[in-house]
């Protein structure tokens, strides 16, 4: 177990006694995670701080279950996709994700000409990234942004493994195919 696993189990037990203290902590850890993953799904900045404290909201009531979850970060993908998918329902309408900026992947000087090159290959990788089916754009930003291993999103989505790694094969010969190798060099 790793030792932020052992921080999380810890955090956990200590949320299940009640311990506000510590379901603050574990609210600034998993904040920006369960924020960046909801963004996948919603597009409305004020309905991903919706589905966030929803979570949370989840997360606080059925404290006293915390401690007997096997795979806590699933479970909170799980509740965050939820969520998401009650709110979309609600609204009767798919939103379009947004990908974060590429400059955090790219290391270089920064000259205004660099700038503008960066800034075009930016939005050539997002509108690829945003051509892709549905669920394809989700399981590869899940696993590109997030870091998700296949075995998580698979559980995180109901979905075999196999077909989280044919939807990434499929991802990646899309965007090779729009972008060519730069896609490589990106990712």
């Amino acid at each position: 177990m790793t030792t932020k696993e052992t921080d999380t189990t810890i955090l956990l037990e200590r949320i299940a006694a009640g311990d506000h203290d510590s379901f603050r902590l574990f609210y600034d850890r998993y904040y920006l995670q369960v924020y960046r993953f909801a963004s996948y799904l919603v597009d409305s900045p004020l309905l991903i701080e919706e589905i966030v404290s929803d979570v949370f909201c989840i997360i606080w009531e059925n404290r006293k279950k915390l401690a007997t979850i096997d795979h806590f970060e699933a479970y909170l993908y799980t509740i965050t996709k939820n969520k998401a998918l009650y709110y979309l329902r609600m609204e009767n309408k798919v939103f379009l994700t947004e990908l974060e900026s590429v400059y955090e992947q790219l290391s270089h000087e920064e000259t205004p000409e660099q700038l503008a090159v960066d800034e075009e290959l930016s939005l050539s990788l997002k509108e690829a990234i945003d051509e892709l089916p549905e669920r394809c754009r989700l399981i590869f930003l899940m696993a590109r942004e997030e870091g998700l291993k296949y075995r998580e999103i698979a559980t995180i989505l109901s979905i075999s493994e196999k077909t989280v790694n044919a939807q990434m094969v499929l991802a990646i010969k899309k965007l090779t195919k729009r972008l060519g190798n730069i896609v490589l060099f990106i990712f």
